[in-house]
């Protein structure tokens, strides 16, 4: 992206140089500025709750929906298993958590980070 922007920099510059040799009044060049969309650098609420899990490595050993609840419970975050399902698949649709079924395919997902 950031290559994209560096590129129409240069020919914005080029057509204000062609403007001048062409006679034409220059204008002031504003500088386009990239903007990263916000879900990707940081997570709110429960979610970010759920990440600051992720960054101190809790999720490197496979964990089940009760798991993650009692460890927020531990930190004080009081939140029924239920309302812990929207943010969880929020972060696997975000690369940031993977989940597995157990190889009988019965039981409880386990979630892990990748």
């Amino acid at each position: 992206m950031k290559q994209y922007l560096e590129i129409i920099g240069e020919i914005e510059s080029l057509f204000g140089k062609l403007k001048v040799s062409l006679g034409a009044t220059p204008q002031k060049h504003t500088k386009v500025v990239a903007k990263t969309p916000k879900a990707e650098t940081a997570f709110s609420g429960l979610t970010g709750d759920i990440y600051s899990l992720v960054q101190d490595g809790f999720f490197k050993e496979p964990k089940a929906i009760s798991e993650i609840q009692g460890k927020l419970r531990l930190e004080g975050i009081k939140k029924p298993t239920t309302a812990l399902s929207g943010p969880l698949l929020l972060l696997i649709r975000k690369k940031v958590l993977g989940r597995t079924k157990p190889a009988d395919g019965k039981g409880p997902y386990k979630y892990h980070q990748r």
